[in-house]
């Protein structure tokens, strides 16, 4: 007698079951790995400042200068021409590309020309992988198709404490030079220690009060949309590549690292901002790379832009 074997499935109530456990799973596991992910992308960031602070400090063991805090006109952007701080040729990190693997890139590009020049613009259009943190949020296409030409930079090079003294460089970058004069900003004038000085730290695009009708009068954003931040890593011209607190004399103003809705004004604009919770990332001039918070005293921060306050910060992490 031939027997049947029936085979036994699960039922309806079993597979609600499964499912339901999978998908309590998912739930706890989930945070996990996006942590997990952020804890890699915040790694790789700090690592870009890291490379940048070494970077920087083998510019100063050749040029026996750190970079200046743009491309200047004359001597390999090393000499002072009629530009000065206003000049629109290209940023630090345009100087820094020799010395962060990426000398071919540097040969080819045209130091004595703009960013946006028609030769440049193939280099500078787009992001850099060694200046752009991957934690770093997009909330719309850079460069903007109306009007913008320059590709976005996580990092901002730290000039002064204020936002009203472009001519007044105080932090790890000094004045553009006179005409035919070079620029000199040697270690031994960091008087308050290499240690104690930033000298990058992280920007973004989370001004979401930042609005197109603020700095647009070509009507071609005229509906007032969100704009979140301009910062591009290669454009050299001090007001957009610049990075300060906030503050000015008589204009007082908190830093806030990553108040995302806090009522915008232009000062903001180059302001040291993140996407991470809670504060930034900062190479120093040593080339170690810190954490600072924003809880921060204001001082203590303006203490540690300064290169030659005679002041210095420990435990600011």
């Amino acid at each position: 007698m031939k027997r049947t074997i029936v085979r036994g499935g699960f039922t309806l109530v079993e597979l609600l079951v499964v499912i339901a456990i999978i998908g309590n799973l998912v739930a706890i596991l989930l945070p996990a790995i996006q942590s997990a992910r952020e804890a890699a992308r915040r790694c790789q960031c700090r690592n870009n400042l890291k490379q940048i602070g070494l970077a920087s400090l083998n510019f100063e063991s050749t040029h026996k200068t750190f970079p200046p805090p743009q491309v200047l006109p004359e001597g390999g952007g090393l000499v002072g021409g009629n530009g000065g701080n206003y000049g629109h040729l290209g940023s630090v990190f345009v100087m820094l590309l020799p010395y962060l693997e990426a000398g071919n890139l540097y040969d080819a590009y045209s130091i004595e020309e703009a960013p946006s020049s028609a030769t440049n613009r193939q280099f500078t259009s787009g992001p850099l992988a060694a200046y752009m943190c991957p934690s770093m949020h997009l909330p719309r296409h850079v460069p903007d198709p109306c009007g913008e030409s320059l590709g976005p930079g996580s990092y901002m090079p730290s000039t002064r404490v204020a936002y009203g003294t472009p001519g007044v460089l105080d932090g790890a970058f000094d004045n553009p030079p006179g005409a035919n004069e070079r620029y000199k900003l040697g270690a031994q004038r960091i008087t308050d220690g290499l240690s104690n000085t930033l000298l990058v730290g992280e920007t973004n695009y989370g001004l979401e009060n930042y609005r197109w009708s603020e700095h647009s009068s070509s009507g071609c954003h005229a509906n007032g949309g969100p704009c979140y931040g301009d910062f591009t890593w290669a454009q050299g011209y001090w007001h957009y590549a610049f990075g300060h607190t906030g503050w000015n004399k008589g204009q007082p103003s908190r830093f806030h690292f990553n108040d995302t809705t806090a009522g915008f004004d232009a000062r903001q604009r180059t302001t040291f901002r993140s996407d991470h919770s809670g504060g930034v990332h900062f190479v120093l001039l040593d080339g170690s790379v810190q954490w600072v918070s924003g809880d921060i005293d204001r001082d203590a921060l303006f203490a540690l832009i300064t290169r030659a306050g005679g002041d210095n910060v420990a435990g600011f992490e």
